[in-house]
C-alpha cells in the first residue's frame, strides 16, 4: 500500500523516499507488441519475433498461407532453444517463465528469479515453467508471473475461468508433468523423444 495509483490522472505516487518502480517484468512483452505494430505498419504480413522468452507469429508460416507457425515450447530443464513440444498458433504471442532462465545458486541450492512478495523468497511450487498464449505479449508477460505464483491446478483454473479471450496456458511441472488448458489439449504435441508425459487434470491438488 505504499504506490497510490490514480485513474483519472493516469499518474503513480511513490510515498517513500527513495523508492523506485522495476518494469522490467513487462518490458520485453512491450517491445514485442510495439515491434509487431511497426512490422505491420509497414505492410509485412508474415515474421516472427523473439526476443527470447516472448515470441510473437504474424500471418501464417512461409510453408503457405494455409500453414501457422510450429512454435517450440522450451524445456525448463535443458539449455535454451531445447524444446519438449510444439503447437501451431498464428497472430499470438506465446510468453514464457521459468525457473531455468536466471537463478543464483548457494551451497548447492537455487534460487530462481520469480519471487514471492509476501515471503522475499523464490515461489516454492510445483511449477517449472509456465507458457502463456495470448493476442498481446505485454499481457503475457504479466499473466505469465501472476500464474505461475498460483500453482499448476489454481493456475489453469484461472486462465480457463476468468481468461475467457483465446487466452491458454502450458504448464510444465519439476516432476517432468505437462498440463494444458482444455482448448488446446489437441494441438500442442510432445517431441516424439520428450521424457515429458502429458498428465490428467483430474488428479491435481
Amino acid at each position: 500500500h505504499k504506490i497510490e495509483l490514480n485513474d483519472k490522472e493516469k499518474t503513480v505516487y511513490l510515498k517513500e523516499k527513495g523508492m523506485i518502480i522495476d518494469l522490467g517484468a513487462i518490458a520485453k512483452g512491450y517491445i514485442t507488441d510495439e515491434v509487431v505494430k511497426v512490422l505491420k505498419k509497414q505492410g509485412v504480413t508474415t515474421a516472427i519475433v523473439d526476443l527470447g522468452g516472448n515470441v510473437y507469429v504474424l500471418g501464417h508460416s512461409p510453408r503457405g498461407e494455409n500453414q501457422d507457425w510450429t512454435v517450440g515450447i522450451q524445456d525448463p530443464n535443458m539449455a535454451r532453444g531445447s524444446v519438449l513440444g510444439s503447437i501451431k498458433e498464428r497472430n499470438k504471442t506465446l510468453v514464457t517463465s521459468g525457473i531455468y532462465e536466471r537463478y543464483l545458486e548457494v551451497d548447492g541450492k537455487k534460487y530462481h528469479h520469480l519471487f514471492d512478495p509476501k515471503t522475499g523468497y523464490p515461489f516454492d511450487n510445483d511449477i517449472a515453467s509456465v507458457t502463456i498464449i495470448t493476442d498481446k505479449s505485454i499481457d503475457g508477460d504479466g499473466l505469465s508471473t501472476a500464474v505461475f505464483s498460483m500453482g499448476v491446478k489454481k493456475g489453469l483454473e484461472y486462465v480457463e475461468s476468468e481468461l475467457n479471450n483465446g487466452t491458454e496456458a502450458i504448464f510444465v511441472t519439476k516432476d517432468d508433468k505437462v498440463y494444458v488448458t482444455d482448448p488446446i489439449k489437441d494441438t500442442f504435441k510432445l517431441s516424439e523423444d520428450s521424457h515429458y508425459t502429458m498428465d490428467d487434470r483430474s488428479e491435481l491438488k
